[in-house]
């Protein structure tokens, strides 16, 4: 009967408690107030102007070129189509060779780029409602100091009855 009279006196009196941790819990709830913390950051911003190579140019020559009654290569007709930075030259000289010249340049774009350089970011803190008085300071050390006691008796005692009852 001794073990049933103690289940029974710790049943009593945890439901008797219940109602004054229910309420103790209720009222310790607060919204939590999240504070937003303000950066900004130096920057310098630099202009530049950025070389790209544009693709190389080309041309298209065609010609039809003729023997006369002579024996001598006559220049019937010729077309030559160049892009824009392609200078193509067709002549004949007075043996009768073809020769072509070409010349091309080289096109270069420059386009202005910018450059975001950050040097430093700093965080400003917004000011909190309100600050933690000393009393307050004292509770949140104990508090953790309590709990880490708490925490230690339970796991002594859970081995002082797991040891109790091996031994029995």
């Amino acid at each position: 009967m001794k073990l049933y009279d103690y289940i029974m006196g710790k049943v009593s009196r945890c439901i008797t408690l219940a109602p004054f941790m229910c309420l103790f819990f209720v009222c310790s709830c607060r919204t939590i107030k999240y504070v937003p913390v303000e950066s900004y950051a130096d920057s310098i911003v630099v202009e530049k102007l950025v070389e790209v190579q544009l693709p190389p140019d080309s041309a298209t020559i065609r010609a039809l070129l003729e023997c006369d009654e002579n024996g001598k290569v006559v220049l019937n007709w010729l077309d030559i189509a160049n892009s824009k930075n392609v200078q193509a030259q067709l002549t004949i000289d007075s043996l009768g060779n073809l020769l072509a010249k070409m010349k091309t340049h080289p096109d270069t774009v420059y386009l202005p780029s910018k450059e975001v350089t950050v040097t430093k970011e700093v965080k400003v803190p917004y000011p909190v409602e309100k600050e933690l008085t000393t009393w307050q300071h004292l509770k949140l050390k104990l508090g953790g100091w309590a709990f880490g006691i708490v925490i230690t008796m339970s796991f002594i005692f859970i081995s002082w009855m797991v040891y109790k009852f091996k031994k029995k």
